[in-house]
């Protein structure tokens, strides 16, 4: 590297041309006399002095006292470090600015790529952080590690977290989640990519480590967050077994299919099924929670199969739950027709009022008749 090249990296990393000038001649001489240092440089005699303190103040340089003052250039190892960690955060400062530059903020852009993997994580943690009522998240083992402080404060808060570990669980005792506040953990022994979808607008997605390159993507959109948690669900989720839950975590939902899914069999043979319904009002947005009776299913404006595949649960699926006299339909993600967008579904009770078991004495004409009543008829 020529002088002038080495002149300007010094005062880049915050020298000033003085200090890199004067620092320069003293590495050159090894050892010398301030004045024949300053006869090196177009530094001011009356200045090279303070310029030589002030260097040896940041580690730069030593004087040593004798006729006349002398410096001598210290061990470059410390400075070195110095230059080599400064040039690593004006790297990464530079690698910041190009991922801002390139990445507009969601109000401006429901789609965003960025190029780094670690960029989708740390959004995807600022977003967790500031969950409100869910959190999807499919993560190899280390991801989920440096998630997870998010993911717990979120669930402390009340936010439904379905975290799917992908790959090896390297790193993580699944028996070591005792404690652990996160709604539910599930192990995907195939690896895949992240994603994460918060509060049905979000989703943050990059490939997995087995990709040659490294990007991802950022949405602020409902429509494609819908196609991310369907993804999800169909593929990471349902298909997996739980290791860890927290209490009753089987009676709380995020999909309204998989609800449907579960409960069908129960509903048609006639159980009363409590459930109570986190949402937004479909006319004014407003926050909505009611509890009742599950009344009555539709899957595309009739009854569900007693065991529906989620095939068939793609379309508009709808539940009518009784409340204080009235009957409210309650839609799944993006609801327009309905009264109520569900956005968590939690049911506190499945009893069969006129039998103990519900597998004794099921008459499967009686059952689907009594299941296919409509509130009207109610």
């Amino acid at each position: 590297m020529e002088t002038e090249q080495l002149h300007e990296a010094l005062t880049r990393a915050g020298l000033t041309e003085y200090q890199a000038s004067v620092y320069l001649a003293v590495l050159d001489l090894g050892e010398g006399p301030v004045v024949d240092v300053a006869e090196r440089t177009d530094v001011p005699g009356s200045q090279v002095y303070e310029v030589v303190r002030s260097l040896e103040e940041k580690g730069f340089v030593e004087t040593i006292d004798r006729d006349r003052l002398h410096a001598q250039a210290v061990e470059p190892a410390e400075v070195m470090a110095e230059l080599k960690q400064t040039g690593e955060l004006l790297s990464s400062a530079a690698d910041e600015i190009e991922e801002r530059w390139e990445s507009p903020s969601p109000d401006q852009h429901r789609v965003s790529v960025v190029k780094r993997r670690q960029t989708v994580l740390d959004r995807a943690r600022a977003a967790i952080e500031n969950a409100e009522v869910s959190v999807e998240l499919a993560a190899a083992a280390d991801q989920f590690r440096e998630l997870r402080p998010a993911l717990e404060d979120a669930a402390r808060r009340g936010v439904v977290i379905h975290a799917s570990i992908n790959g090896p669980l390297e790193g993580i005792d699944p028996d070591g989640f005792g404690d652990s506040a996160i709604t539910e953990i599930r192990h995907s022994p195939p690896p895949g990519a992240l994603t994460a979808t918060v509060d049905r607008t979000q989703t943050f997605v990059s490939p997995n480590y087995h990709y040659d390159e490294e990007f991802g993507v950022l949405v602020d959109d409902q429509i494609l967050s819908f196609m991310a948690h369907w993804t999800f669900l169909t593929t990471g989720w349902v298909p997996w077994e739980p290791f860890h839950a927290v209490d009753d975590v089987e009676s709380t939902y995020i999909s309204i299919q998989q609800c449907v899914h579960e409960l069908a069999a129960d509903w048609h043979d006639g159980a009363v099924i409590e459930a109570t319904v986190v949402g937004s009002d479909t006319e004014t947005g407003e926050d909505v929670e009611l509890t009742g009776e599950l009344t009555y299913i539709l899957v595309n404006e009739s009854p569900p199969a007693r065991n529906p595949r989620y095939e068939d649960l793609g379309g508009n699926v709808t539940l009518v739950i009784g409340s204080d006299g009235e009957f409210h339909t309650v839609g799944g993600w993006g609801a327009v027709f309905e009264d109520v967008e569900g956005q968590v579904v939690r049911v506190e009770d499945v009893r069969y009022p006129d039998r103990d078991d519900a597998s004794d004495g099921v008459d499967e004409t009686d059952t689907d008749a009594e299941a296919t009543a409509t509130p009207d008829d109610a």
